[in-house]
């Protein structure tokens, strides 16, 4: 079985997974899909499972915070080598705050504030 190298891969896959669901909703049924679409998604799932449970063992606290960030880097395609330049660090300090290792300080809360327009409040009760 293929293994997830890194981050990037990870949600790339992720993404694949949710078009075979996107699928399955569009036929009515996860079921109705063809076995090939059936197999991939048990094979990608697979792979998922492993990386999870390497780099996200449970139980796993959500910080809102960093849903925040992901959600509004996957809706302007941002990678985390991108926003680590939009916001002026580098991109293993991006790594850390995202997997919970390093707090947020003032200056990268205001720039999250800026340039992906994450409310200074949520940055303030979350960092």
């Amino acid at each position: 079985m293929k293994t997830i190298a890194n981050e990037k891969e990870y949600r790339n896959i992720c993404r694949q997974m949710d078009l075979i669901i996107g699928k399955g909703a569009e036929l009515g049924d996860m079921e109705l899909l063809p076995e090939a679409d059936k197999n991939e998604y048990i094979r990608l799932s697979a792979m998922v499972r492993k990386w999870e449970s390497e780099y996200y063992a449970f139980p796993i606290a959500v910080n809102p915070l960093v849903s925040s960030i992901r959600s509004e880097m996957d809706k302007m395609n941002l990678t985390q080598k991108m926003l680590a330049e939009m916001i002026g660090i580098n991109e293993a300090r991006v790594s850390e705050i995202m997997r919970g290792k390093r707090r947020i300080n003032i200056d990268i809360a205001k720039k999250l504030n800026t340039e992906l327009h994450i409310p200074a409040d949520k940055i303030l009760e979350f960092a």
